[in-house]
């Protein structure tokens, strides 16, 4: 394995697990510590992780650094990926759920342009401008408290409002996976709330997961991979990652 290879793979096996330890990392690559230790010391100069005594730890990125405007035009390709396969798992007459998330936005354009017969409930301002003149569709729009940042409401009344609903599929947005502990995060307390309750409310959920958000956290744990049923990738996992998901049980589409 060439030097460029082991490094890469490194950072794959941090983010996975969250650490490694230098004397396991010796053995398995079959190079010295000292080799190891100068991996990880070019690893940290490149930002990819966080050097510890004896081994690193992941260095996850707080998605707050991008303003709103960013978040909109980013990896608008991966959003579509996962925006198709949603629509390959709905039937005529689901009742979904589409919560704030710039991917459930591709997702309405989707269902704009089909000809599936659905109840599309939302609280994001924007999927339902997309829906609202769809004949083939009824849209159920969920008030509450604006956010004017993330176009969307929530807060106490809409807590109210989405316990008097029963969903066959929920399709959630995720500001962070961690897979060595299963966290599941999102920027906003109220956001959490609302997704934890439309978890509740729904037979079925899924996240969905470009390959950033991999590597990333925000600042309120919602809930944990175990928690769903599936998780919408934009891109196959490596083998790495896909013997991890064993232990969730889910469905990785």
């Amino acid at each position: 394995m060439f030097a460029k290879e082991r490094q890469e793979d490194i950072v794959r096996q941090v983010n996975l697990s969250g650490h490694v330890k230098v004397k396991e990392l010796s053995l398995k690559y079959q190079v010295t510590e000292d080799c190891i230790r100068k991996d990880l010391s070019l690893l940290e100069k490149k930002g990819l992780l966080k050097k510890t005594y004896g081994g690193a730890m992941s260095l996850r990125k707080n998605p707050h650094l991008y303003s709103s405007i960013q978040r909109k035009d980013m990896n608008d390709k991966q959003r579509q990926e996962i925006a198709k396969k949603v629509i390959s798992l709905l039937e005529n007459q689901d009742t979904i759920y589409l919560d704030i998330s710039r991917t459930n936005v591709e997702v309405a354009h989707l269902l704009n342009a089909s000809s599936l017969s659905l109840i599309v409930i939302t609280n994001m301002i924007e999927i339902l401008d997309v829906l609202k003149d769809n004949q083939n569709i009824s849209v159920v729009f969920i008030g509450g408290e604006l956010n004017k940042e993330r176009d969307g409401f929530w807060g106490g009344l809409s807590l109210q409002m989405i316990q008097q609903f029963k969903i066959d599929k929920a399709f959630l947005g995720v500001v962070g996976v961690q897979f060595n502990n299963g966290d599941v995060s999102t920027y906003y307390i109220e956001d959490g709330l609302m997704k934890q309750r439309v978890m509740k409310q729904s037979q079925r959920n899924y996240l969905l997961c470009e390959t950033r958000k991999l590597s990333e956290d925000g600042q309120f744990i919602y809930g944990n991979l175990k928690d769903v049923d599936g998780l919408i990738l934009s891109d196959v996992l490596n083998q790495d990652y896909q013997e991890y998901m064993k232990i969730y049980d889910i469905e990785m589409l």
